[in-house]
This record gives structure tokens, sequence and C-alpha cells, in this order.
């Protein structure tokens, strides 16, 4: 009878250890990140070049070297980085994983997204695997990889969790808080979930006393965005209305909030004038989507084209009203 006991208890610990993978208290995805960066690092470059005498940064007393990282986008030499860490490079050297050097060019820049595409005259190339920002947990864990302080440690690796979404920094954009270590160097290259997708391309970190793991990452979404418009037209086309706004006290806080925007000013001739837009309104939604920040306003308008025509909701003088507006485009 205790041997048919035994038989039965052994039986039970390999069903449950071959359903779920692993006993209580172990981690796949823990494991498998070893694997994620040996497959995502032939994909992950570093990017050297000298600075622009133009350059805010540049000194004479130095070599004026700088450098940051890429993800290879295209395995015919187009790799994804920081606006920030090319628009003042004179030359662009991208290095592989295999420590192969090339010659780029700069394809397309946006700074306000701050991203920009290159290109290197190599074919062969493996290119990332991007997520998706549904799928995206807080909790999570993550890594990032990139060349962080000195060109000789590109393709480190760093790992932390996902700590926040859509967050508000001075960006146009909302971003991804995490807390894995990024450093100056890691500008442009991805951070990674366990499914060995990027998810984030890291772009700024907080510092300061008593500052700690307060990273920021722009969302594979809005990487998505502004790549499909290098394509379509090598830059990306935003909806220009004409009109600037303030937030409300609480959303400039960070704040829960329902103020809406205040128009503070409206162009001469601009869509804006010409959707009979006043000083003082108050946007409160586009085509119905509430908007209570900027950045909420910047997002839904990645829905739109110049040209395309929108209803805002409006409050005037207590009243609610609806404008149609028909997008203009800023050159």
């Amino acid at each position: 009878m205790k041997s048919y006991r035994l038989y039965i208890s052994l039986v039970i610990i390999f069903v449950l250890v071959f359903s779920f993978g692993a006993p209580v208290g172990a981690s796949s995805s823990e494991a498998d990140i070893p694997k994620i960066i040996s497959d995502l690092s032939p994909s992950v470059v570093g990017i050297i070049g000298k600075l622009k005498e133009s350059s805010q940064n540049y000194s004479e007393y130095s070599d004026n070297l700088t450098f940051g990282t890429g993800v290879v986008y295209k395995a015919n030499g187009f790799i994804i980085t920081n606006a920030h860490v090319v628009a003042d490079m004179e030359t662009i050297v991208v290095v592989l994983s295999n420590g192969k050097a090339y010659k780029a060019r700069l394809k397309a820049i946006d700074e306000k997204s701050d991203l920009a595409l290159i290109k290197i005259d190599k074919g062969g190339l493996k290119p990332a695997k991007f997520g998706d920002m549904s799928d995206v947990v807080v909790g999570e864990p993550v890594v990032a990889i990139g060349t962080p302080l000195s060109f000789s440690l590109r393709n480190s690796a760093t790992k932390g969790i996902i700590s926040g979404i859509n967050r508000s920094t001075d960006g146009e954009y909302s971003f991804i808080q995490s807390d894995a270590a990024i450093n100056g160097g890691n500008s442009g290259g991805p951070l990674v979930d366990m499914d060995g997708e990027v998810i984030g391309i890291n772009t700024v970190k907080y510092v300061g006393f008593g500052v700690e793991g307060l990273s920021f990452s722009i969302p594979i979404d809005t990487v998505k965005y502004v790549i499909s418009h290098f394509e379509k037209y090598g830059r990306v086309r935003r909806p220009y209305l004409g009109a600037d706004f303030v937030e409300g006290v609480a959303a400039r806080y960070g704040l829960p909030s329902s103020e809406g925007l205040t128009i503070t000013s409206v162009e001469e001739g601009s869509p804006a004038e010409k959707a009979g837009l006043l000083i003082d309104d108050v946007i409160r939604a586009v085509n119905n989507v509430p908007v209570t920040t900027k950045i909420d306003y910047n997002e839904e308008m990645k829905k739109y084209l110049p040209g395309d025509k929108v209803v805002l909701t409006v409050e005037r003088n207590g009243e609610i009203i609806n404008l149609e507006v028909k997008y203009g485009e800023k050159q």
C-alpha cells in the first residue's frame, strides 16, 4: 500500500513539473534571459561618430567622438536609433555585434519623437522582432541592451521590470518607465520583453541625488508609427491645428484631471481660426476621445494626417459646442 501511494505521489510531481514548466518558486522567464540576450544581440549595434563643429557639445579640446546604440530594423541594413544620437554626427559609423564596422547614412530623422533611421550597405542582418504595447504589463521583466558609458561596453545587458506605462516626461508622446539600468550610450537601444520582442527604444534616464531606477523608453507603437511615416513620406507628417493650448493645473502636476486643454493663442489663417476656435476655448475631446493633457492630444493625432477632418468638442463660456476642423500641414 505504501509503495502504491509513493507511486501516485511521484506521478503527481511529474505531472506538475511538466505541466507548469518548473517547480513552485522557479521562474521560467528568468531562465530565458540568457537566450533572449544571445538571440537579440546580433540585432543590436553600436553607433559612433564625430560631432559637427556646429554642435553645442563640440569642443576643440577633445576628440569630439560620441556614441549610442541602434536596433536592426531590416535585413538590408536599415537601423532605428534615437534622433539625439545621430543628429549632430558629422560621420556615422555602425559597429555590428561581430565587431565589423560600416559607414552609415542618415535616411530620416524626427526630433519630436526622438527617432531616426540610418542605413548601412550590408545585407544579411538579423532584424529584431517588434512587439505590441497591448501586450505590455506593469511588473513584467524586461532587458535593456546598449552601449553604456564606453564603446568598449557595447551590447551590455541589464535587467529590470516595467514600472509604468503611458508616462509623461518632457517629450511629445507617452513613455514606458522601467528600472532597468540605462546609462549614457544606451540611447537608441532596445527594451525587450520575455518573448524576446522589442517593446521600446531606450531614450532617457532621470539622474540626480537620491534618484534611482527611473529609465524611460519610447513605446514600440510610437516607433512603428514613426517608421511607417519614414517609409511612406521620408518624414513624419503631423496634422497642423495652428493653436497653442495649456493643460489644467491638476494635469500639470500629474493628477487625474477632466479640465481639458485651454487655448492660449490662435494663428491667423490657421485651420483653428477657420474652424472658429477662440482664445480661452477648452478642447474636451477629439472625435469623442477625451483629451486632458498635451500628450493625450499628440497620441490621438497619430491616427490622422494633414487634410483629415475631425470634430473637436469644445467648452465655451460654460457651453459645449462641436467644431469641425480640417487639419493642415506645417512644413
